[in-house]
């Protein structure tokens, strides 16, 4: 198994290959966590992913357990509450944080303020490290099997303001990890932040993998989804 890292230094095309063995994110000091969101919003330690804390009925029975009871089973939130009716199993991550597990794995998040609901939503689990996020990647066809280059396109976001549209998301490194049977890619993002309010809209971004060897009939995986997904779409 062969790995490499490619840093983006100068913009998003400009590529610099850091020699293989390890992934320099792990000189960085950051802790690898999860988020159920592609944004990185409310990162979770992922030993969470590892199942369950609690059954539902012993979830119902924390304050936490029974603000949501009371809002999915009669209350507001009635008229969506077929998702969190489906789990079977909770842990808390926080006092006001909650995932629910279908089948051991999170599929939905909560947020709450005291017993009050802020917000649910499904849960796709995604890598983070630091300020990082796993973005989401998919490959430009057609892909070359004999290359050893794969471009790649990135999920991303933009910011629209009068006097132009601002890219809010860098690419910050493609990480590269081969086997004979697969090519797992890792593209770590970042989030510029903004103070003031603006029209957000969803762009892709170029970037490039470069391998060890050709595809060669290897199977191309997004490892930044939990658990890795293959990946043959395209745009």
């Amino acid at each position: 198994m062969t790995r490499r890292t490619a840093t983006l230094v100068a913009g998003m095309l400009a590529i610099a290959v850091i020699a293989s063995g390890c992934s320099v994110l792990g000189t960085l000091g950051a802790t690898e966590k999860v988020s159920c969101y592609v944004g990185g919003n409310s990162p979770f330690a992922k030993s969470y992913l590892d199942g369950p804390e609690m059954t539902p009925d012993e979830f119902r029975a924390t304050p936490q357990g029974a603000a949501l009871e009371a809002f999915f089973v009669g209350g507001y939130g009635e008229v969506e509450a077929g998702p969190y009716a489906d789990l079977d199993g909770f842990s808390m991550v926080s006092d006001s944080y909650v995932l629910g597990y279908r089948d051991g794995i999170p599929i939905m998040d909560y947020i709450l303020d005291g017993t009050d609901i802020e917000a649910w939503g499904g849960c796709n689990p995604t890598l983070v490290y630091g300020d990082r996020v796993a973005g989401r990647w998919y490959p430009v066809q057609p892909v070359d099997p004999d290359s050893t280059t794969l471009p790649i396109r990135v999920e991303g976001g933009a910011c629209v303001e009068p006097n132009g549209t601002n890219v809010t998301t860098q690419i910050v490194s493609v990480d590269v990890t081969e086997t004979a049977e697969t090519v797992e890619i890792v593209v770590w993002t970042r989030e510029k932040r903004f103070t003031l309010m603006c029209a957000g809209i969803g762009i892709e971004l170029d970037a490039t993998a470069e391998l060890d060897a050709p595809i060669n009939g290897r199977t191309l995986i997004d490892a930044g989804r939990i658990p890795p997904v293959p990946v043959a779409e395209t745009r």
